[in-house]
């Protein structure tokens, strides 16, 4: 080996020895002592106890028509108005006003959220206003009833605005039903 290459060869082995040693843990101290009690917190931000929900709904839509120079009525779609009267002028400006269908009975659910848009040209659509809530759609998808049980009923979600630009509640995905129930602790 070379002269030169001595100093190197120092300066490794000390690098390993020095680097296994910092690699060992030591025993665990004692145990500190408990500190005082410190005073009580400010309350936090209000829960999602300001959610205003609708039960499921009944609601039967009514012929959209016009009277044709011919002396003939065309139907060009149906409507109905829900009647939501916590909805004022103040949650308009604020709030995300939500309405779901149930696309089948309450003891097999499919719920999906308005605007609600199929393939075939199925159109379900709302617009909210302080008092109510108007859905028109291109079909009749009234509220009826089958072997007993009740299918197309509508529910509408009133949820206030809170923080402007919160992050509480981001992760949900609001046009998922599931998601929004199981998020906010609803019942059905």
């Amino acid at each position: 080996m070379k002269l030169s290459q001595l100093p190197m060869l120092i300066l490794l082995v000390s690098a390993v020895f020095l680097v296994s040693a910092c690699g060992k843990d030591g025993d665990a101290g004692p145990a500190g002592t408990a500190g005082e009690k410190g005073d009580k917190g400010d309350p936090g931000t209000p829960g999602t106890n300001g959610i205003i929900y609708s039960d499921w709904l009944d609601v039967m839509y009514e012929a959209d028509t016009i009277h044709t120079s011919g002396g003939t009525v065309d139907t060009i779609g149906f409507y109905a108005i829900i009647p939501a009267p916590k909805l004022t002028a103040q949650l308009l400006a604020t709030a995300d006003v939500k309405v779901y269908i149930n696309l089948n009975d309450a003891s097999d659910p499919v719920i999906a959220p308005l605007p609600y848009v199929e393939q075939s040209g199925l159109v379900i659509r709302f617009v909210a206003s302080a008092g109510e809530l108007t859905i028109d759609a291109n079909v009749d998808p009234s509220t009826y009833t089958a072997n007993g049980k009740k299918y197309l009923q509508h529910r509408y979600m009133i949820v206030p605005g809170g923080t402007a630009a919160r992050h509480a509640g981001s992760d949900v995905n609001w046009s998922d039903y599931s998601a929004v129930k199981a998020y906010l602790g609803l019942k059905d």
